[in-house]
């Protein structure tokens, strides 16, 4: 629909793993597939056996994701809910607008570890005491969010159901296996570091959300005669909660929360049909098709917006401009671009990539404001040759927002592309 590349921001980073030379299993980490990912680069490692391009692989195992994550909430919700809820549960999260915000943004790490989990919930409502230890390693070798979220669910799940026993010992698994590969990042959180993730908004989520809470509303004290599988109701308590806490990566956390309410919805949908077939018009009738019709209009308009709306945020033409400059440039040499185009150098070439802020970047902010404020080319150049040479720059937004007035030593290769030539 949107060309061949139609994800969002983290697709390089995904992407350049799988271009990377194979030289070990797991491969050498790269950005936005660190240390603490250690599953989903093995998960991508094997992929690579199939001999399929990195395009292949990396956009088939993503929608397979997001076709697995509904059919999973199908699985765990149909011995409470019946077929007919869980349905409608799996139909919402495929169709949420929320979802695919997600799964535009390219949260391939996210996705994965949600897949996780929901098999986890499958496996505590059965009591599946070896697959649940599984689940517990991957999700904390998968992704530090899911993880952390998971073993606060599973300190509700303690309150709230027995094998109390069984539970501390998935909880003291899962926080072992997380603490050994992601100490540092977990550290620095708590020594008052206060990190954000790129996602919607409060105002955003609210507005994309309203269809689910116009159902619970009309539904109100009824929801307390509906069945969930316990792990679901900690879930939903964990995942609305953290949120409100203001705590940290919370915005990834609205993918959680999303899926919790769009249960919720679910069950509470289900409750308006049983009450609506069982029972001759009535006021609540009446309120309960009207609540619906509105509800369910908002939910496809929101979801119809985000896809016209959510298109790549760069076209075609400018990664095959990407691709070129690729080609032109050596794979062990430094490429200076823009923090907006940094994720497509990243996976669209095989050099080093810096951006302001960014990956090999080392200056301050106040640095990078004197240099764009500088009129003179001696401050470039002595500013350039603090990174790794041989150094190009390249930009698609032009050379005056990323550097300044290029200086008479940076040759033009191309439209698109410097070479430092100063001497330094």
């Amino acid at each position: 629909m949107y060309g061949p590349h139609p994800f969002g921001y983290d697709t390089g980073f995904y992407r350049r793993y799988l271009l990377e030379p194979f030289i070990s299993f797991p491969n050498a980490p790269v950005p936005g597939l660190g240390d603490d990912a250690l599953v989903p680069r093995m998960l991508l490692d094997v992929l690579r056996f199939v001999h399929l391009s990195p395009d292949v692989i990396l956009y088939g195992s993503y929608v397979a994701f997001f076709v697995a994550i509904p059919l999973l909430v199908y699985v765990l919700l149909v011995p409470t809910l019946g077929k007919r809820g869980a349905f409608i549960a799996a139909l919402l999260i495929a169709l949420s607008p929320i979802q695919y915000e997600a799964y535009w943004y390219m949260f391939w790490k996210n996705a994965w570890a949600l897949c996780l989990l929901l098999g986890a919930f499958i496996a505590i409502e059965r009591r599946w005491l070896l697959p649940l230890i599984a689940f517990d390693a991957l999700i904390a070798l998968s992704h530090k969010t899911t993880a952390i979220i998971y073993i606060l669910i599973l300190f509700i799940v303690l309150f709230i159901q027995g094998r109390r026993l069984e539970t501390l010992m998935h909880i003291g698994i899962t926080g072992v296996v997380l603490s050994l590969v992601a100490f540092s990042s977990i550290h620095s959180v708590a020594s008052g570091a206060r990190p954000v993730a790129l996602f919607i908004d409060w105002q955003q989520f609210l507005w994309l959300v309203l269809p689910s809470l116009l159902i619970l509303a009309a539904v109100n004290l009824k929801l307390r005669e509906i069945t969930l599988p316990r792990s679901v109701i900690a879930f939903c308590i964990v995942t609305l909660t953290y949120p409100l806490l203001i705590l940290p990566f919370y915005e990834r956390v609205f993918l959680f929360s999303d899926i919790a309410l769009l249960i919720l919805a679910a069950a509470a949908i289900n409750h308006m049909l049983e009450y609506m077939q069982n029972r001759e018009f009535s006021l609540r009738t009446w309120l309960y098709m009207g609540v619906l019709c509105i509800s369910l209009g908002l939910f496809a308009g929101n979801f119809l917006t985000e896809i016209r709306s959510n298109v790549p945020l760069l076209p075609p033409e400018s990664i095959e401009h990407i691709e070129e400059i690729g080609t032109l440039v050596p794979p062990d040499s430094t490429i200076l671009t823009s923090s907006n185009e940094a994720p497509w150098f990243e996976g669209w070439t095989l050099s080093h990539i810096t951006a302001p802020g960014m990956l090999r970047d080392t200056h301050s902010l106040p640095e990078w404001q004197a240099l764009w404020a500088a009129t003179s080319s001696e401050l470039q150049i002595q500013f350039l040759a603090d990174f790794d040479h041989p150094l190009y720059i390249s930009t698609l937004d032009g050379f005056e927002y990323l550097i300044g007035t290029p200086s008479s030593c940076l040759t033009a290769l191309t439209p698109y592309l410097l070479r430092d030539d100063c001497e330094h």
